[in-house]
C-alpha cells in the first residue's frame, strides 16, 4: 500500500503559497500518515515564513502543527539556517567564546540570575555573547537583556559594535532587532499564536558570533537530544544543556539539577549539579521570587560589589558552571573558587565598570 509519506513530495520551483501547501500537507496529516520535513523543506519553509511570502494563516498554520507534531533534528537544523542566512552574522576575533542561550521571552516566577554570572565569568577570563529581545512572549517575562540594561550595559549596539565590544570588553549583548530583523518582524504572528513555537528553540542555539562552547536552557527533558543535537551543527565544539531554574541556563542552589554536556562527538553525558555538595548556601523560596528588571539589577549589583548570602551562591555556582564549561576550570568546584576570587578580589565589579563605561 503506497502511504501519504512515500508518495508526497514538493515542488520547490512553485510558487510560495503552493510550496507551503505542500509543507503543511505533509506535517499536518496525523503520526501514520503524515512525514517529519526534509532539512532543505525545513530550510525552505522558514525563508518563506521570514519572506513574508505566504499568508499569515499559513505561517500561524505551520508554526502550530509544527509545535504538535514536535520538530525532527533535521527540521531544527534547517530552521536554524535558514534563520542564519537572513541574520547579520559577527566574527569577533577572538577565542574562546562562550554563548548564553537564553529563553528570549525571559523569566516571570524567578531571579534572573545569569547576567551577574556572565559579568563574573567574563572577569574571569571567559568571553560572553549574551542576546535576546525585549517583551517577547508567550511569557513576557523579565529577559536577561532589560536587567543588563539596568545594570548600564549596552543592549541595543548594531552587529559591528557588540562584535567590538567583545573584543575590548569581553562581555556584550546582542539585540534581536539588531542582528535578525526578520525574525523580530514575525513576532506580531508569534504573539497571534500564543505558544512557544520552534523560533523559541532556534534563538537558544543558533550562534550568532561563532561561539566555541554554548550553555542552554531547557524545560521539557524529552526535547534535550533534539535540542543537542541541533546544536551541534551549529558550530560549538562543548554545549551544556541544563535544566535550570524555570526552564533557563541557570542551575538552582535549593535543590540538584540534571544537566547535559556533549563534548564535541559521541553520546551526551548526564551530570547532576548538586549546590550542597561545594558547601553554598541553598536560596530560600523568598530569595529565589523574581521582580522586576530594576530589583534584579540592583541584586547583581550588590553581589558583585560583595555582600554575602544566598543571592551571592547563586551567583558562585553558575559562574562556576560557566568557568567550567569554557575550559578554564578543571571542574565546577574549581570554576566556583576561581568565581568567588574573582568577587572577593573586586575584579568582577571593576569588570562591570569597565563595560558601563
Amino acid at each position: 500500500m503506497t502511504t501519504y509519506r512515500d508518495r508526497e513530495t514538493i515542488d520547490t520551483s512553485a510558487p510560495p503559497y503552493e510550496r507551503m501547501r505542500g509543507y503543511l500537507r505533509a506535517i499536518g496529516q496525523g503520526p501514520r500518515a503524515g512525514r517529519d520535513l526534509t532539512r532543505e523543506e525545513a530550510r525552505d519553509a522558514v525563508t518563506i515564513i521570514l519572506d513574508r511570502s505566504a499568508p499569515p494563516t499559513q505561517i500561524g498554520g505551520f508554526l502550530l502543527l509544527q509545535r504538535f507534531k514536535g520538530e525532527s533534528v533535521d527540521e531544527l537544523i534547517g530552521f536554524a539556517e535558514a534563520v542564519r542566512e537572513r541574520s547579520n552574522i559577527i566574527r569577533p576575533d577572538l577565542t574562546g567564546l562562550l554563548d548564553v542561550g537564553s529563553p528570549y521571552d525571559g523569566r516571570k516566577k524567578s531571579i534572573v540570575v545569569s547576567p551577574a554570572s556572565a559579568i563574573v565569568a567574563s572577569a574571569a577570563g571567559v568571553p560572553v555573547l549574551m542576546h535576546g529581545e525585549k517583551d517577547l512572549g508567550p511569557k513576557h517575562g523579565v529577559p536577561v537583556g532589560d536587567v543588563l540594561e539596568e545594570l548600564g550595559v549596552d543592549i541595543d549596539g548594531t552587529p559591528e559594535t557588540v562584535a567590538k565590544q567583545l573584543e575590548r570588553d569581553g562581555l556584550a549583548y546582542l539585540r534581536q532587532s539588531r542582528f535578525s530583523p526578520d525574525v523580530h518582524a514575525i513576532r506580531d504572528i508569534r504573539e497571534e499564536v500564543a505558544l512557544r513555537t520552534f523560533f523559541a528553540t532556534v534563538e537558544k542555539i543558533w550562534n550568532p558570533a561563532g561561539a566555541t562552547y554554548s550553555i542552554i536552557g531547557l524545560a521539557h527533558l524529552p526535547y534535550m537530544p533534539k535540542m543537542l543535537a541541533a546544536a551541534a551543527v551549529m558550530g560549538f565544539r562543548r554545549v551544556l544543556v541544563v535544566r535550570g531554574i524555570e526552564g533557563n541556563e541557570d542551575a538552582p542552589t535549593s535543590a540538584p539539577c540534571r544537566a547535559f554536556l556533549w563534548n564535541g562527538e559521541g553520546e551526551p553525558g548526564e551530570l547532576k549539579i548538586d549546590a550542597a555538595e561545594f558547601g553554598l548556601q541553598p536560596a530560600t523560596k523568598e530569595e529565589m521570587a523574581g521582580g522586576t528588571a530594576a530589583e534584579n539589577a540592583a541584586i547583581a549589583d550588590r553581589i558583585l560589589s560583595g555582600e554575602p548570602g544566598a543571592h551571592r551562591d547563586l551567583v558562585l555556582l553558575n559562574a562556576g558552571i560557566r568557568i567550567w564549561l569554557a575550559e578554564r576550570a578543571p571542574s565546577i568546584g574549581d570554576g566556583i573558587d576561581i568565581a568567588r576570587q574573582t568577587i572577593d578580589s573586586g575584579t568582577a565589579m571593576t569588570k562591570l565598570q569597565a563595560i558601563r563605561s
